[in-house]
């Protein structure tokens, strides 16, 4: 067997081979914009679940935009966007608009440098809204407008329902927020948990998945409702990674447990190694067992009775008295016999 010094040092270099693998691995750099890269999108807002003062009221906003990258200088990305909307409640109420220009972003921190693109129900965003660093490992965080989100997933498969129910590869990210709305709604304190997808490549939006919910007053009176937008894109001019529809409950990243799982795989080669080492340490200080006896039952008693072979009669026993015979060696072969003996019942000498 391998002596413990020999076994310690397989398991360094397996510890050494894991971490210079772990450190090894490229790290992925962020896309840099360029000249062309555009998407175009449709963004779907409802208000619905009214309680109270918005009991039974829904509305509905749909929205179409382009964006587009017209120049890249250094790390300030020239853009333009374009979009056109369309409202409409259950009450006859509806409104249409749309908006485009020009504004410049930056590809180094991803904030709006000069102007913005105009998103309908934001304001005075920092953060753009529609590119991340790709090259963030999940558990990571970045911002979109004034949320903070987190990588949850490098390989998120979703569903486009706005390009025939095709299935991309996505980043998922996740944010959530709290905020006091004042507006034509009246005073709410808004809370909202928010989904977003991005292109692994580019690091564009692919689509987002926006829920909040609304408690406050309406006009002095209380009532409650939900607010969701959903967004995705219809077109690109970057190629998507389309994929197949994934398993039904299957999971979707390992990416981030990477480096848990290969100190795992150590861990367990070490606890392997211990074991094997202490089983083989008993085994050699183990006494060697005794043969085998088999066990073998004592003799059946004799089916006759034991019978005395003295038969006392009717008188007491007599009185026997041993007499003690003194003894001498054998002067041929040293054996201790009676003095009355003329020869030695072992060799035959004579005793005199």
């Amino acid at each position: 067997m391998s002596s413990p010094r020999k076994i310690f040092g397989a398991v360094l270099s397996i510890i050494l081979i894991a971490v210079a693998f772990a450190a090894n691995v490229p790290a992925v750099s962020a896309y840099q914009p360029r000249t062309g890269d555009s998407f175009n999108c449709s963004q779907t807002i409802t208000v619905n679940n009214g309680q109270g003062s918005y009991s039974g009221y829904t509305d509905q906003t749909q929205t179409y935009e382009t964006e587009r990258v017209n120049s890249v200088s250094g790390g300030d990305v020239h853009a333009f966007y374009s979009y056109s909307y369309e409202y409409s409640n259950n009450q006859g109420g509806s409104s249409s608009n749309s908006s485009s220009g020009n504004f410049v972003w930056s590809s180094g921190n991803y904030t709006y440098v000069s102007g913005t693109d105009n998103q309908v129900g934001y304001s005075k965003p920092t953060y753009v809204w529609f590119a991340m660093n790709s090259s963030l490992a999940v558990g990571e965080t970045f911002y979109i407008l004034n949320t903070q989100f987190s990588v949850l997933s490098k390989n998120y498969t979703i569903r486009l329902p706005t390009t025939n129910n095709t299935y991309v590869q996505t980043i998922e990210t996740k944010g959530t927020g709290l905020y006091q709305r004042s507006d034509d709604y009246g005073l709410f304190t808004a809370s909202y948990t928010w989904y977003a997808y991005f292109d692994p490549s580019s690091g564009y939006i692919v689509g987002y998945n926006y829920v909040e919910q609304d408690n406050g007053q309406y006009q002095m009176q209380p009532g409650s409702f939900t607010y969701t937008d959903t967004l995705y894109v219809t077109s690109t001019s970057y190629r998507l990674a389309y994929t197949t529809a994934p398993p039904a409950n299957a999971s979707t990243d390992l990416s981030g447990l990477a480096p848990i799982l290969i100190a795992l795989a150590v861990f367990l080669v070490i606890i392997v190694l211990i074991v094997y080492v202490v089983i083989r340490g008993r085994r050699r200080k183990t006494l060697p067992k005794h043969p085998y006896t088999p066990y073998t039952s004592p003799p059946a008693p004799s089916p006759t009775p034991w019978e005395s072979r003295v038969d006392l009669g009717s008188k007491p026993p007599q009185e026997v008295v041993i007499r003690d015979v003194a003894k001498v060696n054998c002067k041929y072969c040293g054996t201790l016999i009676p003095t009355t003996a003329d020869t030695c019942p072992y060799c035959g000498g004579p005793r005199r």
